[in-house]
């Protein structure tokens, strides 16, 4: 199976960047401001034949031609004062990644406001429970617990079960899906940089391109449209930083946060 799936995080106005989400310059710099987000999506908008659909309508009907799914991870406030209208007005649709621990703080999404985004036709889904930095180097007893209460809370939260997941600290590993599966989900969203898409336990697993502060709309506009330049530079970097954090582990996580502190 293929499908072309974008990741974004959240969206904020010039020097507010603080004020959705985790803080820290680490996650500011997958923050878009909300111009160049704008931008982004006209771009998109430009540079596709039909529109992005829903996992759980593909789930349903995947048919024979490839999707674009546009994601959003960790629940932060923007969702619902600014990203959520932006897609409506061009007739789409979004899948949010919600960190369930940080449900109802300052500056993550409320209960009624997820209750809102479902019942404007966006998708919700699970990002965790913690949002662990290294996931797939979890215990299968994190793993199980990071999925299962965060999936609970969720569906208290909506009234229905919750199909849909994706990856904190894009740290992948074979128990991450396989405890997803064990948790109810059909679909979970990995930062991996491929279209191509496995099953594990009867969990469908896809890849994504991320989209950070400083991606340009052309970049967002040729993922999109599925070209190849930029996917293959996605997936060498993503490869590179794959084996640093592998093989350095917790040093990795440490010197990233190090790097981040150093540009804030």
């Amino acid at each position: 199976m293929r499908a072309l799936s974008l990741e974004y995080h959240d969206v904020v106005h010039p020097g507010a960047v603080d004020a959705s989400g985790f803080p820290g310059p680490g996650p500011g710099s997958y923050k878009l401001t909300v111009a160049d987000f704008e931008r982004h999506l006209d771009a998109i908008s430009g540079a596709i034949q039909g529109p992005p659909i829903r996992a759980l309508d593909w789930l349903a009907d995947r048919g024979s031609v490839r999707p674009l799914f546009i994601t959003f991870d960790d629940g932060g406030i923007a969702a619902h004062t600014w990203i959520a209208e932006a897609l409506e007005r061009r007739g789409w649709r979004g899948h949010f990644f919600v960190t369930a621990g940080r449900i109802g703080s300052a500056t993550f999404l409320s209960a009624d406001q997820i209750r809102d985004l479902r019942d404007r036709g966006h998708v919700i889904g699970t990002h965790s429970y913690s949002h662990p930095a290294r996931m797939g180097a979890c215990s299968v007893e994190q793993i199980v617990e990071e999925w299962t209460r965060s999936t609970s809370m969720l569906s208290d939260i909506l009234g229905e079960q919750i199909l849909t997941g994706s990856v904190p600290g894009g740290f992948y590993a074979r128990p991450v899906a396989e405890m997803a599966a064990r948790a109810g989900m059909k679909l979970l969203f990995t930062s991996a940089p491929t279209t191509r898409g496995w099953t594990v336990d009867g969990c469908v697993v896809l890849g994504r391109y991320t989209l950070r502060r400083w991606s340009q709309p052309q970049a967002a506009a040729a993922l999109a449209s599925g070209r190849l330049a930029p996917r293959a530079a996605q997936w060498a970097l993503y490869t590179g930083l794959n084996l640093a954090r592998t093989l350095a582990g917790d040093h990795y996580t440490r010197l990233r946060q190090r790097y981040w502190a150093g540009r804030a």
